[in-house]
């Protein structure tokens, strides 16, 4: 029964080192969108649900990993030697998991950086419309003021 337990958990690693290589994948194209200009929104967007989804997912494994060793950590430890290539190999797995998840943190690192970037360029661009708006709002304020003459200065004997 111990052995089938940690089958499943050898799966589960496995199939969170898909799921790590995935969202991977996602954080390469968001850095790709965040860097094209003009920025797609709605791209960005939907590789931010699809990384939401692959987050859930990757919580569930590590859930379902976490009960499954519960089941089995008395035993493993008491027996040491029975299962020592099985241990091995979750702690490779671990060990990889945990390389792609500091991979991932330092690619989120860069993406925010990218993203801070976009958005600067975003509120300069803003601000610069707004001053040229300004700016003309002000200009035909004044052209509208010269071409009216104010009645007081009006010559009144006639």
């Amino acid at each position: 029964m111990t052995q089938s337990y940690l089958q499943i958990m050898i799966e589960c690693l496995e199939k969170k080192l898909e799921v790590l290589d995935k969202v991977s994948e996602l954080d390469k194209k968001q850095l790709k969108i965040a860097l094209a200009q003009p920025m797609d929104l709605e791209a960005f967007d939907q590789t931010m649900d699809e990384k939401g989804e692959l987050i859930e997912e990757l919580n569930k494994l590590d859930e379902g990993f976490s009960e499954t060793y519960e089941r089995v950590r008395d035993e493993v430890q008491a027996e040491p030697e029975k299962y020592r290539d099985v241990v091995k190999r979750l702690q490779d797995l671990v060990r990889e998991a945990v390389d792609k998840g500091v991979s991932i943190e330092a690619q989120e690192k860069r993406n925010k950086a990218a993203m801070e970037a976009a958005i600067g360029m975003k509120r300069r661009e803003i601000n610069e419309k707004k001053v040229t708006a300004s700016a003309a709002s002000r200009y035909y304020k004044i052209t509208s003021r010269i071409n009216n003459i104010d009645p007081q200065l009006m010559d009144k004997k006639k």
